[in-house]
């Protein structure tokens, strides 16, 4: 089986080079795979796998680069050469300025409703027991939140998203706030143990910066200042991301720090041991028909109820000292939840078509905003696939509807001069 799964991630990558060059969603999404993978067959001595739910993960992923594949080789619209798209710079500093400003409301307003005073952030005592807090009412499902405090979070993963999309069009001074908009997420993270909000705005923010790249024809090369500040960025995100489980915790010592590094890695990998169990030992059950993957929208409905973390099992991943808990499940669950095995992979292949044709279009010049809210969804859903599907959240859902209009304002279709 791990000759079998390292043969398809070796066809995966041939197949998929061209896409991971142009860093297009085929490409994004296959890069995560192939990186990860292997290391999870590495480490088999010390993660818990039957590897036949890996193999699934891998035949999905590829399932995937084949629709793009399809959909390159038979769909090529031709440019839309009446219809030029212009950036309106003025909007852009105002615009990303408000999106921060309403993207911070949300995480204090969070503090003040778990009955925190700001002035605790001025104390790191203090800081620590808010997180661990914060975290256990949230473990807990107790509800400190309001229709008002939802509607503030939206705007947290709205602001990256243009904060990215705005960063290569603009002066030095707007590049500066447009980076500031990674600040909700890494704030959240710090002071509420909520890992994920920050490692979105991270996505989102790489996702805006792809989609202004496609949309107005910059090069996506990779040049040594880029790289240097991209290392320096995920060692940043890294150590946020470290800092914030220590802080989780309540307290500073090393043997947190000891624990929490276990737990880093636990998160890093534990999808695979969570998936491959479930698939391995999982009853069939009647089709969910796609109310797991989009449950944003079947949760409001009143046809799935969302938990904290979404799936509420958790596994012990490790084995032979190792020792780590876990209850991620990546895409793959809800999506053959939804639809079965062989509907899943379907799934995939549309997704694949779909996304590649959304790509043409923007590239084309055809519905520009409309492609430009779904190649990001797309970006999102990919990248976050690690994880759980990306619509089964209504905050996410809700900020591409936005999205819409700000992409709208932001821009202009011309007709050429």
């Amino acid at each position: 089986m791990t000759f079998l799964i390292a043969t398809l991630i070796i066809l995966l990558l041939i197949l998929s080079w061209k896409y991971i060059l142009r860093l297009e969603p085929a490409g994004v999404f296959a890069l995560i795979w192939v990186a990860s993978v292997p290391m999870i067959l590495l480490l088999q001595e010390y993660i818990v796998l039957n590897l036949e739910g890996v193999l699934f993960i891998v035949i999905g992923v590829l399932t995937f680069l084949l629709g793009t594949i399809f959909c390159d080789y038979y769909y090529h619209p031709e440019k839309d050469k009446s219809t030029v798209l212009t950036f309106k710079k003025g909007w852009a500093l105002p615009l990303v300025c408000v999106l921060l400003v309403c993207a911070m409301v949300n995480p204090l307003y969070s503090i003040i409703l778990h009955g925190f005073s700001l002035q605790a952030l001025l104390d790191m005592r203090e800081v620590l027991e808010m997180n661990k807090g914060i975290s256990e009412d949230r473990y807990a499902g107790a509800e400190y939140s309001n229709v008002l405090n939802q509607f503030f979070l939206i705007f947290c993963y709205a602001a990256p998203l243009f904060g990215g999309f705005c960063y290569r069009l603009v002066g030095k001074l707007t590049k500066t706030i447009c980076v500031l908009t990674l600040i909700p997420g890494m704030f959240i993270a710090l002071t509420q143990s909520m890992k994920m909000g920050m490692i979105t705005g991270f996505i989102l923010w790489f996702t805006g910066y792809l989609i202004c790249s496609y949309s107005y024809g910059l090069s996506l090369k990779i040049k040594f200042r880029s790289l240097l500040f991209t290392i320096l960025g995920l060692a940043g995100f890294f150590g946020i991301l470290f800092i914030s489980m220590v802080f989780r915790t309540g307290e500073v010592s090393e043997k947190t720090i000891l624990d929490i590094g276990q737990k880093f890695f636990t998160y890093a990998l534990g999808q695979f041991h969570c998936f491959d169990m479930w698939y391995t030992t999982h009853e069939p059950m009647p089709y969910a028909l796609g109310t797991k993957t989009f449950m944003g929208i079947s949760n409001v409905l009143g046809l799935e109820e969302r938990t904290q973390g979404v799936y509420t099992e958790f596994h012990q991943i490790g084995q032979n000292g190792y020792y780590g808990i876990s209850n991620i499940f990546t895409i793959f669950r809800s999506l053959i939840e939804d639809f079965g095995e062989a509907g899943a992979l379907l799934f995939m292949f549309l997704l694949g078509v779909l996304t590649c044709m959304a790509l043409k279009n923007l590239l084309s010049c055809r519905m520009i905003f409309f492609s430009q809210v779904c190649v990001s969804a797309a970006y999102a859903y990919l990248m976050w696939s690690f994880a759980t599907s990306f619509f089964a959240y209504t905050s996410y859902l809700a900020m591409f509807f936005l999205a819409y209009f700000l992409f709208r304002m932001l821009q202009k279709e011309t007709a050429p001069c």
